[in-house]
């Protein structure tokens, strides 16, 4: 954040001195009063251009070139830019981050100005206003950080801080089997050209799937026989897990903080990254890539330090598979057949090694497929999790809502995997 502190001194320079040599018409012109850091006279005045406008509302926030300037201004980002705690990272309104929310929704892009925070219109901007909204969309991007994590106003965004917000609840989960409740169901899938079968552990029972994966096989006939019946072949089956609890890493959903922090940094690393490329600042431009620079810790690939591996995300990644596209109450039979499923080798070399699966007549085994318990003790399952045990519906409903997106360090979007990294930056 320093570094993007400095950047932002750097940027402002040329500003201010266009600012000071325009000093003809009245003293009460829209420029001089910036000059003399008039800055609410010019913020409210409707007859300044958009860029002075812009330009004052930044200066009452503290993107100040005078401020920049002050002995130790980089010592204590939070103290020299007044940044007050935020309640959120969708709190645009408290201490001066409501000066750059003024500045955004004025001359901000449109994918800011037309949402929520602004409820604008769209329109067409100038090149000097793209400029100011470049600063803003910097200086917001400081005021979130710090106005977040910077918990006790120190201007010191520590590695405790940023772990206590970023925690998950981790403790017991293992690619052991740690946190989950997974066991064999001694049932398979079995896939026949366009014909799927249920069967029992060896393959002599079987009866065709119609729309679940959790009926009793045992009052069918022999796999072989009836795929011959049929007219098919056996190509393949899928082992049949008993998906009866997990550990709800969430903490129990407290979520919302860290749901609107990524979206946050998604919405305003996009918006910088939007207006660097109106003015034709190429992403190889020192002045774009000292900025990328800056934003490592955030933008970190979900990585740790120097590359190395983030826990934090390890441990996320092994609950994610088991929830990444599970059926729901909405699932049709025909896309149930796709639903629930896990790479064999995740389930047991991430998830669970303790799990062991024994080869049917040599037949392929690439997947897994979960089946969820509607009850604790597991009595009964079900294939849509929205109607698994409530516990376990829960705790597979909160990992979701947090997504797994495609994590690119350097690439200018913050994922949630990303930022639980953050403490191990």
């Amino acid at each position: 954040m320093r570094t993007l502190f400095k950047f932002l001194l750097l940027l402002f320079l040329p500003l201010t001195l266009f600012s000071c040599s325009d000093k003809q018409g009245s003293s009460q012109s829209c420029s001089i009063q910036l000059d003399n850091q008039k800055y609410s006279a010019v913020a409210t005045n409707e007859n300044c251009t958009n860029y002075e406008r812009g330009s004052a509302y930044l200066g009452l926030a503290g993107v100040s070139f005078g401020n920049f300037l002050k002995t130790g201004a980089t010592d204590n980002l939070t103290k020299t830019l007044g940044i007050s705690p935020l309640s959120s990272a969708l709190d645009y309104t408290t201490g001066n981050r409501g000066y750059l929310t003024s500045a955004i929704c004025l001359i901000g892009p449109n994918t800011i100005v037309t949402s929520n925070r602004c409820n604008g219109s769209s329109r067409t901007r100038s090149a000097d206003e793209v400029e100011i909204s470049m600063f803003a969309n910097i200086a917001d991007l400081i005021y979130l950080n710090y106005g977040v994590l910077d918990t006790d106003s120190n201007g010191d965004v520590s590695s405790t801080e940023t772990s206590n917000f970023t925690a998950l609840d981790t403790s017991g989960v293992s690619s052991s089997g740690g946190g989950t409740a997974l066991s064999v169901y001694s049932r398979y899938e079995v896939i026949a050209g366009s014909i799927t079968y249920v069967s029992n552990n060896d393959l002599t029972k079987c009866v065709t799937y119609t729309d679940s994966y959790v009926v009793d096989p045992s009052t069918g006939s022999n796999c072989v026989s009836k795929a011959l019946a049929d007219g098919v072949s056996i190509t393949e089956i899928r082992p049949i897990f008993k998906f009866d609890s997990m550990t709800d890493i969430t903490g129990g959903g407290n979520l919302s903080k860290k749901i609107d922090m990524v979206s946050e940094l998604s919405s305003i690393s996009n918006a910088l990254d939007g207006d660097f490329a109106e003015l034709g600042i190429s992403t190889e431009n020192s002045m774009r890539v000292s900025l990328s620079e800056g934003l490592s810790k955030l933008d970190n690939g979900a990585r740790a330090k120097d590359n190395a591996t983030c826990t934090a995300v390890g441990l996320f990644d092994v609950m994610y598979l088991l929830v990444q596209d599970p059926a729901d109450n909405s699932t049709s039979s025909t896309d149930l057949k796709s639903k629930n499923l896990i790479l064999l080798t995740d389930l047991v070399g991430s998830v669970n090694s303790d799990l062991s699966v024994e080869t049917v007549n040599g037949l392929t085994m690439s997947h897994a497929r979960l089946v969820y318990a509607t009850d604790s003790p597991a009595t009964t399952y079900t294939d849509s999790y929205e109607t698994a045990e409530s516990s376990l519906y829960s705790a597979m409903k909160n990992v979701r809502s947090l997504g797994v997106e495609t994590t690119v360090k350097g690439d200018g979007k913050v994922t949630f995997r990303e930022l639980i990294c953050i403490g191990e930056n």
